[in-house]
């Protein structure tokens, strides 16, 4: 985005109207992508109508959508884009952006990993494995039990009988109970390695259940219990090991499962978006 446009946005924003905040709330958090959006894809993440945006465009500075975008087509073929580029630039900041800079390195190519792995036999395994299971139990533990947690909550959108299970009734009961043969289990895990995620690990290979685990490269007892291994990069030069990876993979897996899963999807997110209506569940 050239520094006019955001200038422009920044300084006029406080007279925006609320459509109008809505539209340049977009643009200011997704300049990346406006080379390549449109007037109705601009409106539909803004929430706001075509003519709308058509509007605020004019009031900006642009005729039309056609000369917006062919605006920010010619800033993204003139601009350094490269991340090579904006790494030198932090690198020139100081001593202590060297150590970011390094940071922002490891987790690029953790991250290419995780998009990587997409194309791998145990990827599709464990996207069928989701889809499919009449149960899944979701584990994590310490300080990768937050991840653990969204990865079912959001799961729980897009099917039924989620659970994210933490042990804490010594049992493990929702997700190895009786009656529960077909279930399949989503371990998180990273050093240091609870010993619960051992114990689980061990339980759902014994009961011969599809067990998916996200690990680090260093868990060396994955696949002891699983084929299903899908390991990410955790290597940083900050004071923890990065989870970003963990969070990017969790969202490949999601929209690779709602792939498979189609029509279902949308169903239940109909029916569950109905009943957050009748409970009031969101303010606006």
């Amino acid at each position: 985005m050239s520094e006019k446009l955001l200038e422009t946005l920044r300084r006029g924003y406080q007279d925006f109207t609320r459509a109008e905040k809505s539209i340049a709330n977009y643009m200011l958090a997704n300049h990346e992508r406006l080379p390549f959006d449109t007037a109705a894809s601009i409106a539909e993440a803004a929430g706001v109508s075509q003519m709308t945006v058509s509007r605020f465009l004019r009031t900006i500075g642009y005729p039309d959508s056609g000369a917006f975008k062919a605006a920010m087509r010619a800033e993204l073929d003139a601009s350094p884009l490269m991340v090579s580029d904006r790494i030198d630039r932090i690198r020139r900041a100081g001593d202590e952006s060297q150590r970011i800079a390094e940071n922002f390195e490891l987790e690029t190519r953790a991250l290419l990993g995780v998009y990587e792995q997409r194309t791998t036999p145990q990827w599709r395994d464990a996207v069928d494995a989701i889809a499919t299971s009449a149960h899944l139990g979701v584990s994590g533990f310490q300080t990768i039990r937050g991840i653990a947690s969204d990865f079912a909550s959001r799961l729980s959108y897009l099917r039924p009988n989620v659970h994210c299970v933490d042990g804490a009734d010594g049992t493990f009961a929702d997700i190895l109970g009786p009656g529960l043969a077909d279930t399949c289990i989503v371990l998180f895990e990273m050093r240091r390695y609870t010993r619960l995620s051992l114990l689980l690990a061990r339980a759902a290979s014994r009961r011969k259940l599809p067990l998916i685990i996200v690990c680090d490269r260093h868990c060396h007892w994955a696949r002891d219990h699983t084929d299903i291994v899908l390991p990410v990069q955790t290597e940083s030069a900050l004071f923890w090991d990065t989870q970003t990876p963990f969070v990017s993979l969790s969202s490949l897996l999601l929209d690779d499962v709602i792939a498979q899963l189609g029509d279902r999807v949308s169903d239940r997110v109909e029916r569950l978006r109905l009943l957050q209506d009748e409970f009031e569940a969101f303010d606006g």
